[in-house]
């Protein structure tokens, strides 16, 4: 018995659609501010998105599917970029830039563990571990209001607040 070919995703008039419009796309999504890799992906995703709801533009002309197409991946973009923005807590410092991996040179690791040293040396134990906690090892609010016996609202409040200061001392430090 021969195997099967493998299965095309797409119908003729679907792979057009895909073969003139996924480059546009990606070019659209790396100037909204999205990484090349994420690009690819979102693009892909789209795709994936309109192959599930191909019945609304199957009898359109190629522009309103093109627009449709565009639509699909600007509102992924969007979304993307907002919760990459909202996720992902930066220290919004130039000190961390400096220091390398570890093993580069002597320099650099005195350099990186000063910067630790200011970012985290004035914090209490307690306030040092719930800043680990959070910010190197991505526990939860819920995780930490349980390990620290304190309200989740609590533990968001000191966050920001060590959060800020870390910043503050980083500042500091980084060369301007």
């Amino acid at each position: 018995m021969a195997p099967l070919p493998p299965r095309n995703p797409f119908a003729p008039e679907q792979a057009w659609l895909y073969a003139y419009a996924v480059v546009s796309l990606r070019r659209r999504l790396r100037r909204m501010g999205v990484s090349s890799e994420d690009a690819r992906d979102l693009a892909q995703h789209a795709f994936v998105i309109a192959l599930e709801r191909w019945d609304e533009v199957k009898d359109a002309s190629e522009a309103r599917m093109r627009a449709w197409l565009d639509r699909i991946t600007w509102q992924l973009g969007q979304n993307f970029l907002r919760l990459r923005r909202h996720r992902v807590e930066r220290l919004g410092h130039r000190g961390l830039g400096l220091a390398s991996a570890p093993g580069s040179s002597v320099d650099e690791l005195a350099h990186a563990a000063r910067l630790v040293r200011a970012a985290l040396g004035p914090m209490t134990d307690e306030d040092r571990a719930l800043f680990v906690a959070s910010f190197l090892e991505n526990a939860t609010l819920d995780e930490l209001s349980r390990t620290f016996g304190i309200t989740r609202k609590a533990a968001f409040r000191r966050l920001t607040t060590l959060g800020r200061l870390a910043r503050a001392r980083l500042e500091r430090l980084s060369p301007r």
